[in-house]
C-alpha cells in the first residue's frame, strides 16, 4: 500500500467532503453512518495502512528490525537488487516477503518479536506522530457508539496490527489481518494475505456476511471490498488510485479527506 504523509495529497476536488474539520466532526456523512433502518447495526469494513494512519506498519517494523543488526542491515541492502523487483511481482512477492521476515526477525522467539511489534506501532500510531487520521479515528468510534460492527482489514500482519489499533485507542474493534507463522531460525511459512481478493476471502472466514454496510479504503487494490459495499468510501487516494476507484465505482463515489486530521484529546490510549 502507498506510504504517504498527511498533508501530501492535493487539495479537495469540488465533490470531495473534506472531513477533516474538529475531531469528532464526520461532517458530510451524517446520514451514512450507523446504524441502518430500523436501528439495526451494521457492518462496517475499514482498512488500516493508508486510511487510518499514514505509511506500512509492517514495512516500518522490518525496518526497525533490520536495522538494529548491522550485518543484517547489510546483507538487505547488498540482496535489494533482488528482493526490490520480487516485492513487486505478484508471482515472487510472498517469497520475498518471507525472506525479509526471516532476516530481520532472526533468532528472536515469539515474545521477543511481539515485543518489538508492540515498540513500532507505540512509535508508528503515536496521536503526536502526525500519522493517525484522527478524523477517520473518530468516524470510528461514531459507528461503534451506534452499535455497529467495526472490523479492521489489512494487509499488516495480524499481531502488529491489533497493536496498531490498540494504540489508536481502537483495541476493541475486530482485526481480520494477514497471517504470520514465523519461526525463531527457519524460515517463515507461506502468508496468507488478507489483501485485494485475499481481503475478502479473510473476512468471509472471520464470518463477515458480504455484502456489508460500509467500507472505507484509500486504495484501488480494495475495489472488491468497496464492491462488495452498500456504501463505499474513498480515503485520501493518490490520484491514480482515484481514477482507477471512480472508473470502477462511479464518478460519484464519496471521497474523503482524512490525512493531518488533528488528534482527538483522548487518542493515543490502549
Amino acid at each position: 500500500m502507498p506510504t504517504r504523509r498527511p498533508g501530501r495529497d492535493p487539495a479537495p476536488e469540488p465533490d470531495v467532503v473534506d472531513d477533516s474539520g474538529a475531531p469528532g466532526s464526520i461532517a458530510g456523512v451524517s446520514d451514512a453512518a450507523g446504524a441502518g433502518a430500523g436501528g439495526v447495526p451494521e457492518v462496517v469494513v475499514v482498512d488500516l495502512d493508508g486510511t487510518l494512519v499514514a505509511g506500512d506498519a509492517f514495512a516500518a517494523l522490518l525496518r526497525h528490525l533490520l536495522s538494529r543488526h548491522r550485518l543484517r542491515l547489510l546483507a538487505a541492502v547488498v540482496a535489494a537488487p533482488l528482493w526490490a523487483p520480487a516485492l513487486v511481482l505478484p508471482p515472487t512477492r510472498s517469497v520475498a516477503e518471507r525472506g525479509l521476515v526471516w532476516l530481520a526477525g532472526l533468532g528472536l522467539d515469539d515474545g521477543a518479536f511481539a515485543e518489538e511489534a508492540r515498540r513500532v506501532a507505540a512509535v508508528h500510531a503515536d496521536a503526536d506522530g502526525g500519522r493517525v487520521a484522527a478524523a477517520g479515528v473518530e468516524r470510528v468510534r461514531e459507528h461503534l457508539r451506534r452499535g455497529d460492527r467495526v472490523v479492521v482489514a489489512t494487509g499488516c500482519a495480524e499481531p502488529l496490527a491489533r497493536e496498531v489499533c490498540a494504540v489508536m485507542g481502537l483495541g476493541d474493534v475486530e482485526v481480520v489481518a494477514s497471517t504470520l507463522v514465523r519461526h525463531r531460525w527457519r524460515f517463515p511459512e507461506p502468508v496468507l494475505h488478507a489483501r485485494g481478493p485475499g481481503k475478502m476471502r479473510a473476512l468471509e472466514a472471520a464470518g463477515v456476511v458480504l455484502p456489508v454496510d460500509h467500507a472505507y479504503s484509500d486504495s484501488a487494490r480494495d475495489v472488491p471490498l468497496l464492491r462488495a459495499a452498500r456504501v463505499p468510501h474513498v480515503v485520501d487516494p493518490s490520484r491514480r488510485d482515484l481514477r482507477r476507484l471512480r472508473r470502477a465505482l462511479g464518478d460519484d463515489v464519496e471521497v474523503l479527506r482524512w490525512a493531518g486530521t488533528a488528534a482527538p484529546p483522548d487518542a493515543g490510549g490502549r
